[in-house]
């Protein structure tokens, strides 16, 4: 067996594993199964050490402040919340 296949298996591996972790802990599932594809166990340690990221409350888009920075509190629109 080549070298080269046991280092790629144990890469998907351990990435398989970090991004597993990550998506339990509200992290980037895609970039933590880079880092442990790339750096293995300690990848691995470190995702697993780490606390859960706190959920945002909606996504960036409606973050953006319109008008005077004020949601509807139940928008009729959830595309569009500052419409109200």
């Amino acid at each position: 067996m080549d070298i080269s296949l046991i280092f790629f298996a144990s890469g998907v591996v351990f990435g398989g594993a970090c991004a597993i972790i990550a998506a339990n802990k509200n992290r980037d599932p895609l970039g933590w199964f880079a880092l442990g594809f790339f750096f293995s166990i300690i990848a691995l340690i470190v995702i697993a050490a780490l606390s859960p990221a706190e959920k945002s409350s909606g996504d960036s888009r409606s973050k953006r402040r319109q008008g005077n920075g004020e949601f509807a509190p139940n928008p009729k629109d959830p595309e569009r919340p500052w419409l109200g």
